[in-house]
């Protein structure tokens, strides 16, 4: 029941909006009796000797936003008076903010953690304990609970709940708390993310005024550029949980993969005219769940429900919320754990005017957090040990012979990328994950590749192998498989919501397998192999040095650290070369895209081999010591046009306002984690009033809208000689204006036979010749072929218009497409023929002639020969602006869900290109190169083009 609200709480809240100090030379707010929000959290007794929240924050809690400073010390304050609290430190934020884990529970389990983490070691693996030993861990064990909120900085309600769950609990002398605390271990993980968190309370005091504001409109409640959500990089935290990025994740994974918590709970909040969302999912769920966990979790919802209808509090379950991708905190239901999603009506901080005339408070909204927190781990003291029993039985099952994931392995094939290899190792040994090498090469039938061909492969020596049959099988299975299933009936009500309404029901993208999103060849055999392999270990081989003797000194290409090895070198004022093409010089053989220092580029360097070797140890690679420049048979020499000089980049990312915060944020991040080299960050709606000399590349990360001011700065730029590096949203941008040759498929339509007798001839240069008496005939010939020679009836615009807008309807969320390296480029030093490309809802490039199409979207391989009647059309076929030859088909979908249509319309389009104006160059990324910080396969592209660029790509600058 709400009450008028009082002069002292009126008094209260004008003090809260903008300090006691101040009251006196502002007009005082009016009241609302719907701000005063009657029901009360903490009731019951209290143990006096445990400060008050109240008095640790100076405002009731729920009144108002804890921040970060102010809930770290409510945790530093509470641990010194309580024997019921265990406070680890498991991370810190970028920003060198702490992030805690509290654990709660009786001082006799406390005592023990030792002991329960052995017992939980001994459960999770039938391999080493029997049924009667489990029986006993299970009777022995207290029940685990792992309570997470506000991964979302902007998502504030879960931490405050939080805090007062960490003081319920701890100071409660309700002997059914304390019971509770017999029986059960709480870990809570009170605030993801305090970087964002902080962010976002420091915009709550720029924008709070006088009198609370209740429109959801406001900068209150909205914040500003980049906004509170992420982290200090931008990055979703909450997306991070296989990927394992940043360093908040990967210190909280470690630790709940050691507590192996049956009950994981993640406290977010959703749009604040909603009401409040709590599992279970709905479909799609991925098929790696276990029936048991999904059984539980309608368990808990029931309970939670009955907690809100107690309360007169209304909500929902499913709708819109499912469980495909397993990439968010829910990654641990693969582990076993039962994952429950908490989504509160965001109020930010005073509260929201609601469609119905009320105001839910921002202190409503923590209360609701709070009770769900009670009632989920009541549920768990009651179910804990029949959970723990379903556990045991899951995990026997998965390891029996008979099981799904007894015969499967994948195996990732050894290549000289040591760098992205040792990387995926330690993302799968983060999640126990058992990894192996194999110690001799051998051949696997019935193998199947990433384009879904099914042939007998000869795995190498070296070569990564992961039996799915291991007790992580369900998580290593849904971060490994191919292509991820999904049910008919789900897909069908994905076509029928996508043709009623335009949208969809996936919440994410459908693809993220770990092998596609690095960039490495991978194969799935259908056997378990468990003869000829070792686990892995780091090689503990010494790196090779540079050497006094040697006339150069280079790096292997292949590795992607070899590009910061040229960075951080000309950093240090060292002059270096990158060869375009493979040599042998005396013993040592340098692949594509080696990195090469020469004595002759720095005589002056007192200082080279130390800087060489410095930076070799720093990108942990082994320095190839080259004794003559002289090619080996018709290798390039050291002295040819194959040895590029490099320039130094002076790099600037364009941001703020306009753009995606989310790709900046990663493009930053890219360039201080895989390089470590400065760069500057801009104003992107400042930028024709900026002095762009001192640049020579320019990152465009995804943006809304490009102005024609800004892009005729850009234009007069690169004409200059700068580097213009651009993704989805900008590439759109930039391909719709005259400044650049590439354009979008929306706009080709009047000159489609152009465009397509340009694809025809970058296909044709991949084919070998035929008869070479037709090469040197004496007399002219008269058959020769043209491309437009028996071309098909081609599509007219409108048609091809037609099919264009309804194609549209049609384009991914997210789904792995196979891509087609030009591996004579620069730009793909360290790529492999074919390249998986996360692709989504990005625009379509078309490359006319005068152009480079660096990476394109489709494998053409030959199709196989059909028996045709005399009946049967044997021209190509013209199915778009392109046309398909009549003896080849092209392999587009890797993995995820990808429209017929879509495919139609995306076939033969460009993900990369690179086009000189003047004296620079523009490279444009059809999409975003660094999703998530995890596709590090087309992330190269864009080290390439950020380190190399500015020396390849444009007219050198010789300083007289």
């Amino acid at each position: 029941m709400r009450k008028p609200i009082n002069a002292a709480v009126c008094a209260g809240l004008l003090a809260l909006s903008i300090g006691t100090s101040q009251a006196s030379l502002l007009m005082k707010p009016t009241y609302n009796a719907d701000l005063d929000y009657q029901s009360q959290m903490l009731t019951g007794n209290y143990n006096k000797a445990l400060t008050h929240p109240d008095t640790i924050l100076g405002f009731p809690i729920g009144q108002r936003v804890a921040t970060p400073a102010q809930i770290n010390q409510s945790i530093e304050t509470w641990k010194t008076q309580t024997d019921r609290l265990h406070v680890i430190e498991y991370a810190k934020s970028h920003e060198g903010r702490p992030l805690h884990a509290v654990f709660i529970s009786s001082p006799k389990n406390l005592e023990k953690m030792d002991e329960i983490l052995a017992k939980l070691d001994s459960l999770s693996d039938p391999r080493k304990t029997s049924d009667a030993k489990a029986k006993q861990i299970i009777d022995e064990l207290p029940a685990i609970a792992w309570m997470a909120y506000s991964i979302h900085g902007n998502e504030t309600s879960g931490a405050d709940a939080a805090l007062t769950s960490i003081y319920h609990y701890a100071a409660s002398e309700d002997p059914k708390v304390q019971q509770l605390l017999e029986d059960m271990i709480i870990v809570i993980d009170p605030m993801m993310n305090p970087d964002g968190r902080d962010r976002f309370a420091k915009s709550l005091e720029q924008y709070r005024g006088t009198a609370p504001n209740v429109d959801d409109q406001s900068l209150l409640h909205r914040g500003d550029w980049p906004y509170g959500r992420t982290n200090h990089y931008y990055f979703d935290l909450n997306r991070d949980f296989v990927y394992l990025t940043q360093p908040e994740t990967k210190g909280r994974v470690k630790l709940i993969n050691k507590w192996r918590p049956q009950l994981m709970i993640d406290g977010h909040e959703m749009g604040p005219q909603d009401t409040y969302l709590m599992g279970p999912p709905r479909q799609p769920l991925n098929f790696n769940i276990a029936p048991s966990v999904q059984k539980w979790a309608k368990t808990f919802s029931v309970d939670q429900g009955a907690a809100f209808d107690e309360n007169g509090w209304r909500y929902y379950t499913g709708e819109w919320f499912e469980n495909w991708y397993p990439g968010y905190s829910n990654y641990a239901e693969y582990r076993g754990s039962m994952h429950i999603l908490y989504e509160q009506s965001r109020m930010a901080e005073d509260g929201v005017r609601r469609p119905e005339g009320t105001i839910q408070t921002y202190k409503e909204s923590v209360h609701h957090q709070f009770v769900s927190t009670m009632a989920n781990l009541e549920s768990l003291q009651k179910h804990s040990k029949e959970m723990y029993k379903d556990y045991w039985s899951d995990r026997k099952s998965i390891l029996d012979k008979d099981s799904p994931y007894a015969n499967k392995t994948y195996v990732v094939l050894a290549n000289n990328n040591q760098t992205r290899m040792n990387t995926l190792v330690e993302k799968l040994q983060a999640q126990d994950i058992e990894v192996y090498v194999a110690d001799k090469e051998f051949k696997a039938k019935d193998a199947t590749n990433h384009l879904g061909k099914t042939q007998t492969a000869t795995v190498p020596k070296g070569s990564l192998i992961i039996p799915n049959r291991q007790p992580e099988a369900r998580l290593l299975s849904a971060i490994m498989e191919f292509d991820a299933q999904i049910l008919p009936e789900t897909v069908q009500e994905e076509r029928q919501k996508i043709l009623r309404e335009g949208q969809s029901i996936m919440y994410d993208t459908s693809a993220w397998n770990l092998t596609m999103m690095y960039g490495l060849e991978a194969l799935t055999l259908p056997t378990n192999v468990t003869d000829d392999i070792s686990p892995f270990t780091k090689s503990s081989q010494d790196q090779v040095k540079a050497s006094k003797d040697a006339i150069a000194w280079a790096v292997n290409g292949d590795d992607d650290a070899s590009v910061a090895f040229a960075a951080r070198l000309m950093e240090r004022g060292v002059q270096v070369r990158v060869i375009d093409k493979a040599t042998q010089l005396g013993t040592e053989s340098l692949v594509r895209g080696s990195v090469v220092v020469t004595i002759t580029d720095n005589l002056n360097n007192a200082n080279l081999l130390s800087l060489i070797n410095e930076t070799a140890a720093e990108t942990a690679l082994s320095i190839q010591n080259i004794k003559t420049g002289y090619g080996t048979g018709d290798t390039p020499e050291w002295g040819g046009e194959h040895f590029k000089l490099l320039t130094q980049p002076q790099i600037a990312i364009l941001g703020q306002s306009g753009t995606s915060s989310n790709d900046v944020g990663v493009t930053w991040w890219s360039l201080d984690t895989h390089l470590g080299i400065r760069h500057t960050q801009l104003d992107s709606s400042a930028l024709p009033r900026t002095d762009l000399r001192r640049y020579n590349v320019l990152i465009m990360p995804s943006a809304y809208s490009v102005s024609d001011t800004t892009a005729n700065a850009l234009k007069a730029w690169v004409e200059q000689g700068g580097t213009l590096i651009t993704h989805d949203n900008s590439t759109q941008a930039i391909a719709s204006k005259e400044f650049s040759k590439v354009k979008l498929v929306d706009d080709i339509f009047e000159d489609a036979e152009q465009y397509d007798i340009a694809l025809q001839r970058r296909l044709l240069a991949q084919e070998p010749l035929g008869d070479m008496k037709d090469y040197f005939a004496m007399t002219v010939q008269e058959d020769l072929a043209y491309p437009w020679d028996d071309a098909p009836k081609r599509l007219s615009k409108e048609d091809l218009k037609k099919r264009n807008t309804w194609q549209k309807l049609f384009m991914p969320a997210g789904a792995m497409l196979s891509g087609d390296v030009d591996t004579q480029h620069w730009l793909t030093f360290g790529t492999s023929e074919t390249l998986p490309l996360l692709y989504s809802r990005q625009p379509v490039l078309v490359v006319p002639e005068n152009a480079e199409a660096v990476v394109t979207v489709g494998v053409y391989t030959d199709k196989k020969k059909v028996k045709k009647s005399k009946d049967d059309d044997d021209e190509s076929k013209a199915i778009g602006w392109y046309t398909l030859p009549e003896d080849k088909e092209i392999n587009i979908r890797m993995s995820g869900l990808l429209w017929p249509e879509a495919a139609q319309r995306i076939a033969n389009s460009a993900y990369l290109t690179r086009e000189s104006v003047g004296n620079g160059q523009i490279i444009m990324f059809s999409g975003e190169p660094i999703f998530r910080g995890a596709t590090l396969g087309t992330n190269r592209l864009l080290l390439n083009a950020v380190v190399f660029g500015p020396g390849i790509g444009t007219r050198p600058n010789i300083v007289l």
